[in-house]
């Protein structure tokens, strides 16, 4: 039996058993696609800035060079500013401590009964330090790579494009969700970046406001965190939580909570519904399920693309008439209402 002439529980069972295989050999390469996939997205969000310097005449290699360029500035820039900051923080960490520990002395703890450092083995923080100094090293190699093709796929593109076009034809569906894959994507990370600079800005201004210190920096972290959502914005909120439980008490920490879930809510409601007016109204289940999904999947570059992978795949379920159901169910409302 081939094909059709198989009964529907064995084709699914079929199909269920290939896309398993599929994503365990996705998993097992996640070192080799992490960095591609992070390329490849890189390439797609920059590609307007690479077509605005072709069309003003810089040629292909220098435009591709500069956006590249541009780009390793801009993570630099932001590396050196969290290095910074990150820093400043960590030699403030005794003056927390000894808050800390005149808050539980209010509370009748006495600081003898309980002593953290009683539960670090300074042995284990060394290794952990070496380990992140080796994954320093590590990442910075595959930033390198992941940028050299970055610019490589930019210049690749075009070429790219036409082939997909020439082999498939204009009118072919998957063609049409392909070319159109880009634009949607692009329009996502440009809302999202809106959402999140509003909830970052607005985090650190409150936070400011309020007295927290490091405010910029938990700003920040609101604005990179914010990309996962749901928990991203939950995991930001922590540190500033806990300072202000340390410098205000717990009516100062469930203020922290109460303000940040408001800024969040307002810019949730206020920039990100013009999102569902290009077809990415993802249900709120798919959202929360892609995120665990891909980071089971991808690790940490999962937890960062499982929208744009899942939108990736929404596209790709309603390129054909058999699929196509399941890329509608994913919609949080019927495109008709």
């Amino acid at each position: 039996m081939v094909g059709e002439d198989l009964p529907p529980p064995v084709r699914i069972v079929i199909i269920g058993a290939a896309v398993v295989i599929v994503l365990a050999g996705i998993k097992a390469a996640t070192s080799i696609l992490g960095p591609f996939l992070i390329a490849v997205f890189f390439a797609m969000i920059t590609a307007p800035a690479m077509a605005w310097l072709r069309r003003r005449g810089v040629p292909p290699v220098i435009a591709a060079g500069t956006v590249v360029a541009g780009l390793i500035g801009i993570l630099v820039a932001t590396a050196l500013f969290l290095w910074a900051a990150f820093t400043q923080f960590l030699r403030s960490l005794p003056q927390y401590l000894t808050a800390l520990e005149e808050q539980t002395a209010g509370y009748g703890i006495s600081p003898e009964d309980f002593q953290i450092w009683d539960y670090i083995d300074p042995g284990t923080v060394i290794q952990q330090a070496a380990g992140i100094a080796r994954d320093v090293g590590n990442i910075a190699l595959d930033a390198f790579l992941v940028a050299i093709a970055i610019a490589f796929l930019l210049l690749e593109a075009p070429r790219l494009a036409a082939g997909l076009k020439k082999h498939f034809g204009a009118e072919n569906t998957l063609y049409k969700h392909f070319s159109q894959s880009g634009r949607i994507l692009i329009d996502y990370v440009i809302v999202r970046t809106k959402v999140n600079l509003v909830t970052g800005t607005g985090t650190g201004i409150f936070l400011y406001i309020f007295g927290i210190e490091f405010a910029a920096l938990w700003g920040f972290v609101a604005f990179v965190l914010s990309y996962v959502p749901y928990i991203g914005l939950v995991v930001a909120a922590i540190p500033p939580t806990l300072l202000a439980l340390v410098s205000f008490g717990p009516a100062g920490a469930i203020t922290v909570i109460i303000a940040i879930a408001l800024i969040d809510a307002a810019a949730e409601n206020l920039v990100f519904p013009k999102i569902a007016s290009q077809g990415l109204n993802l249900s709120p289940f798919v959202i929360l399920f892609s995120v665990l999904f891909w980071a089971l999947i991808l690790g940490a570059v999962g937890v960062f693309l499982a929208i744009p992978l899942t939108i990736a795949v929404k596209l790709f379920l309603e390129s054909w008439e058999e699929t196509r159901w399941i890329g509608e169910m994913m919609n949080a409302r019927d495109r008709e209402e």
